[in-house]
Parts: structure tokens; sequence; C-alpha cells
């Protein structure tokens, strides 16, 4: 019944009201020795009649609607509270005239309708139709579930009446109406599960990004790293006039450097602080050159029975290559470098993550004679990468590239990371 009562009150709100006079509130008693005075005023006078009609008194409060009714003849909700005091009365064919006038002068008066059917059966048809109209205009279930009741109700009385074909037409496209509602339902009940279900992937999401950022802050990991140089640097020989060349190319030795690193960090919310120890021994086997070769070396033969003694040469050699070419059998780096990487982007197990960097060290040349001095290597510049998290376990591969200073180029890292 609660149910019912609810669905009949959401479906009025789509029907326009007409115009209504309030009331005081004030007893007959207080009213009505003032009466002479008001006969004039409609508004007063209904505010007597109804107190009137509420103390059980309907004879004086159909004397005093009727006047008021004189007044005001076409204002439909004055005409409606006549009806309520003729049914009050007994005189229901009285109550239906003033009904009807209503709904004459304001046909959405839903109230009377109401009313007004369980005077007067025939009109059941009246009001489904109206409730089915409404249906086009706000596609609501209270409106389908009170249109359906209205028109069945009809049809059940009066099931060949003249409203009957037309109420069996309006009573299928409600049913329409309403499955198609339903489907509408269903499809929004989905979209609601999935909008629910999508807010709590995004809060467990948060949750876990905020735990990621917060517990466990400290990272330590071991990488590879391929380096490649912008511009070349030489190295510059410790005794110029020993060799050929006073500098040697990097690049000619090492087109990149191939280095191993130890790395430890620290992870302030979003923000990656790390600190890198780089090694590497980058594989070379060219040679450079000694500016002067070395002295021939001269074996003779003396024959001591010939006057004077005969001395025959038997073999003059050269030094052997090695002697002045020296092999560099590979390029040593050893760097230091920190970053700070920003994690913009976290939907685990994926973090991307932009920053900067810095970095120094030197590189040396691994040969015999030790003829060439290091080179120191620095500077900055921007990079990124993306990190495949596995629990406590992150695996990274990253860009960066040094902007500015000696070591400028880029730098490739695969990396494994361990976060407690």
């Amino acid at each position: 019944m609660l149910i019912l009562v609810s669905v009949s009150a959401m479906a009025r709100e789509y029907f326009e009201k007409p115009e209504e006079y309030s009331r005081t509130g004030k007893h007959y008693t207080e009213l009505a020795p003032s009466a002479s005075e008001y006969m004039g005023d409609p508004e007063w006078l209904y505010d007597l009649a109804w107190s009137y009609y509420e103390a059980g008194m309907n004879d004086d409060a159909l004397r005093y609607i009727l006047r008021t009714l004189e007044l005001k003849p076409q204002m439909a909700f004055l005409n409606a509270r006549a009806g309520d005091i003729y049914n009050a009365l007994g005189k229901r064919d009285s109550a239906i005239v003033y009904y009807e006038k209503a709904l004459n002068y304001h046909y959405e008066y839903i109230e009377v309708w109401e009313k007004i059917v369980e005077l007067e059966p025939k009109y059941y048809s009246n009001l489904g139709l109206l409730y089915a109209e409404k249906v086009d205009e706000h596609p609501d279930k209270g409106l389908i579930i009170k249109g359906q009741e209205y028109l069945n109700n009809y049809l059940e009385l009066f099931p060949d009446g003249e409203y009957s074909e037309q109420c069996r037409t309006a009573v299928s496209r409600l049913k329409l109406a309403q499955v198609q509602m339903e489907s509408q339902e269903q499809l929004s009940e989905k979209a609601s599960i999935a909008q629910a279900e999508e807010a709590r992937r995004k809060a467990e999401l948060k949750a876990d990004r905020e735990n990621f950022r917060k517990e466990k802050p400290y990272i330590v990991g071991f990488g590879f790293y391929s380096v490649v140089l912008s511009d070349d640097s030489y190295f510059k020989a410790k005794n110029p006039d020993e060799v050929i060349e006073n500098e040697l190319s990097l690049k000619h030795f090492a087109p990149n450097l191939n280095e191993f690193g130890f790395m430890a960090g620290y992870v302030l919310g979003p923000v990656f602080f790390r600190g890198e120890l780089h090694y590497g021994t980058t594989s070379s086997g060219k040679n450079y050159f000694f500016r002067d070769p070395v002295a021939w070396d001269y074996v003779w033969e003396i024959d001591s029975s010939s006057t004077p003694w005969d001395s025959t040469l038997i073999d003059s050699t050269k030094s052997t290559d090695d002697d002045i070419r020296p092999k560099v059998s590979s390029v040593n780096s050893l760097r230091f470098s920190i970053a700070a990487d920003y994690n913009f982007y976290y939907m685990n197990p994926v973090l991307l993550y932009i920053g900067g960097q810095a970095d120094i060290g030197t590189v040396s040349l691994d040969e015999p004679h030790d003829n060439f001095d290091k080179i120191t290597l620095s500077g900055a510049g921007l990079g990124g990468g993306i990190m495949l998290r596995f629990s406590d376990f992150l695996f990274d591969l990253s860009y960066r590239r040094n902007v500015v200073g000696s070591s400028a180029g880029g730098t490739i890292t695969l990396m494994g990371l361990y976060k407690f």
C-alpha cells in the first residue's frame, strides 16, 4: 500500500496544478462572526466554508462554498471543493456534476479524476488515457503503473465499452514503454555497476600508488649502460715526443661506452632520487704509433783464419711490429651520476617517469706503456623511462640525454631494482 501511494505521489508531479486558495488555519468560530463583512471576498469565504467542512458542518460549508462559486464560477479549485462537500453529504450526483465542472476548467486536475472514478467508474478510461498521454511526455515508471491500473479497471468493468479499443491500444503502448524503460533501467544499472566498479578500481589503484610511494622508500639496483657521446674527446700524450699522435680519439677506440653500474636511492612520494656508480671495460684492439722505431740489431760472423779477419753480416732485423705499434686492449670508464625522476603515471604494473640527471667521471686507455692521460667527462641533461613493477622488484628501461658538458650524448639503461 505504501508503495502504491508513493508511486501515485510521484506520478502527480507531472500534472499541472490549478490555482488554489490558501487557508489561515482559523476555526469557524473565529471566522463566522465576520462573515457579513467578507461576502465579496471569495478566498475568505472559502476559508470559512472549509473550516465548517473540517468541523463536519457540511450544510454550512455548502452554503458558503456555493456563495464563493457565485463570485468565481470558473475556478476549478472551488468546484472541486464543492464536489467534496456534496460527496460528504451523500449527494453523489451533485458531487459528480461539480467534479466534472472542475475538470472542464482544468483537465489535468488529477486529484479530482481520482475522486470522480470512485463515483463514476466510466471515467477510468479518461484517467487511464490521461496517464498514457503523460507517459509520452515523461517516460516515468510511476505514470506507467498508474496508467495501466486505471485502463485495466475500465476494461474489466466495460470490456465492450465505448472507449475499450482506445484503452487496449493504450495498454499495449504502456507495456511497450515499460519494456523499454526496464531495458533502459537494466542498461543504467549495468552502467552504474560498471561506474562503481571503475570507481572501486581507481580507488584501489590510488591506494596502491600511495602505498608504493610511501612504504619501503629505499631502492637498490644493478644495471647495464650503453653510452653514445655526441662529441669526441681526446686522450693527451704524457710524452708527446715518443708518439706520432699527441692526441688519440676516444671514438676511434670506443664508438660507445659499455658500462655496468650499481644504484642506490630513495623514494619520496612521486620522486625517485638516485645515485649510481658506473664502471666499464669496452674492448678495442686498435693500435697507436711510437714516433721513432727501435734501433737495428746486427749479427756478424768473423773468419779469424784470414788476414785480415773477415767479418760477414749474417742477420740484420728491425724490431717487431708490436714494439712500435702498442695495442689498446680496452677503454675503461669509471663514472658517478645522480638523478631525480618524477613518476607522473602509475598503473600497476607500469610506471612512467621523467627527470634530470648529472654525471662526472674518467675514461682511460688500457695499453702497456701508459702513454696517455685519462679524460674527464661531466655533463647534465634530461631523461625518462618506463618501469615494470613485480611486487617489490622493478625492471627499468630508460633513455637519458646530457645536453651540456663533455659527456653530452645519450645513454640507454637496463636495470633491475629492489625496493625495501
